[in-house]
């Protein structure tokens, strides 16, 4: 699924959520209308959060199962005296005289 149909799907879900809650607890339950809405408000939340979540996920480029991981290589030039921060930091220690 592309980015902009995964994010149409997470806030049509999220919406359709937060109008049933909202008919259940005012019609079903019984609740008045504010809060039912208070109610429908924390689901949508919680669904707009797990939705959200799933629509931001990139897919996976080589094609692999979940079981494949995927190795990112990342190459950086620095000049004298910086220091770079990585994973798989080497840390070389100069004289200033140098």
């Amino acid at each position: 699924m592309r980015l902009a149909a995964r994010w149409g799907v997470a806030i049509a879900v999220s919406a359709a959520g937060f109008v049933v809650s909202w008919w259940c607890g005012q019609e079903r339950a019984g609740l008045d209308e504010g809060a039912a809405v208070g109610i429908a408000g924390a689901v949508l939340a919680v669904l707009l959060a797990v939705t959200g979540w799933w629509a931001a996920r990139e897919p996976p480029r080589n094609g692999g199962g979940p079981g494949r991981a995927v190795r990112l290589v990342q190459k950086a030039r620095a000049g004298r005296d910086v220091n770079m921060a990585g994973r798989d930091q080497t840390i070389i220690e100069r004289r200033r005289d140098e």
